[in-house]
């Protein structure tokens, strides 16, 4: 159902953004920009007014070019002529002295998801990856990735894939993990990244520079290496201990399933490292959170399933508090499939 009185308040709009007297005050010009938004936040269609925005967009107002940009990003499929305006806005912007205007104009090339648009959109990103502000490579590293997803059937230049490659060693941790999630994303069809030695030991040496989702990107994509030697499989099950008992239950879980991944061939080491992490994992079957108790649940049922090695009773699984407890002399197997059900 449109929203009552849309199109006069669009007119409105229109007359306050063409005044001159609006235009020459900051603030009032600002403001009105803000009203936009939150009307088109309130359901109604303001896609008219695309050539008013696209002209406000020309500011050196980093808050009114991000209002701005929300804008065009929503309407740029419907006007995608027009929207040819917007990119050589953009581009200028990616040339701006403030790193925080170039990562904003890089993030929203790519969100206009336009694909006529793309051959204006590639030399900005290319020089994004050598940006000397880590905000903008953060953003310019998965800017290539929503550039593949715009056009999965055409392939990323070879000189690009290598750059992302090399990225894996910038000084920025997020700008690490971005290249991961970029590459992951662009390789989807060859496997993903190539995981070899040099880049998991590089990955592993760095993890604690990560936040969380990082930390549990990196030991994702780490499952897919396997050791050449028992001496390097205990070189990594080293650097992974502290891991082990994190308080974070997502990189705790990510690291049991690396452990268990690289020690397959070690049963006393998989059983060693269960024990060490049934407590966090039974603790986080208590959690307030539903989505979480869920999550540790099927880890324990994967785990346990797969090794038969630890005995679980779960009490009342479907009560809100979804206590469990160790309960000797059963089988994991015999005890976590009735969980799923």
């Amino acid at each position: 159902m449109p929203y009552l009185g849309g199109e006069e308040t669009v007119r409105e709009l229109r007359r306050a953004l063409s005044n001159p007297n609006v235009q020459s005050d900051p603030l009032r010009y600002r403001n009105t920009i803000l009203k936009v938004i939150r009307t088109m936040s309130q359901g109604v269609d303001v896609s008219g007014l695309f050539s008013e925005m696209v002209k406000a967009c020309a500011t050196v107002d980093v808050v009114q070019k991000k209002l701005v940009y929300v804008f065009l990003c929503s309407y740029a499929t419907l006007n995608p002529e027009l929207s040819l305006l917007v990119i050589n806005t953009l581009r200028k912007d990616c040339q701006d002295p403030n790193p925080m205007v170039r990562s904003l104009a890089l993030r929203n090339m790519t969100n206009l998801r336009l694909p006529s648009l793309v051959e204006y959109v590639e030399q900005p990103l290319t020089a994004g990856l050598r940006d000397r502000a880590a905000c903008v490579r953060r953003v310019a590293v998965l800017g290539w990735a929503k550039l593949h997803n715009l056009h999965p059937s055409s392939e990323i230049d070879a000189a690009v894939v290598n750059e992302l490659y090399s990225l894996l060693r910038d000084p920025d941790p997020v700008v690490m993990v971005n290249c991961l999630r970029a590459l992951e994303e662009i390789l989807k069809e060859e496997g993903g990244i190539a995981i070899n030695k040099p880049i998991t030991h590089h990955l592993l040496n760095r993890l604690k520079e990560c936040d969380i989702w990082g930390q549990s990107e990196v030991l994702r994509v780490l499952q897919r290496y396997r050791p050449q030697s028992e001496d390097e499989l205990f070189d990594i099950l080293s650097l992974l201990d502290s891991f082990l008992v994190s308080p974070h239950p997502p990189v705790m879980a990510a690291t049991l399933s690396l452990f268990l991944s690289i020690s397959s061939n070690l049963p006393v080491i998989s059983l060693a490292a269960l024990e060490r992490v049934s407590g966090p994992l039974l603790a986080a079957c208590g959690s307030g959170s539903r989505e979480m108790r869920f999550a540790a649940v099927c880890h324990i049922q994967v785990s346990a399933t797969n090794l038969n090695i630890i005995d679980i009773y779960f009490s009342s699984y479907n009560s809100p508090t979804g206590r469990a407890e160790i309960a000797p002399g059963r089988r994991a197997s015999d005890i976590a499939s009735p969980v799923s059900d």
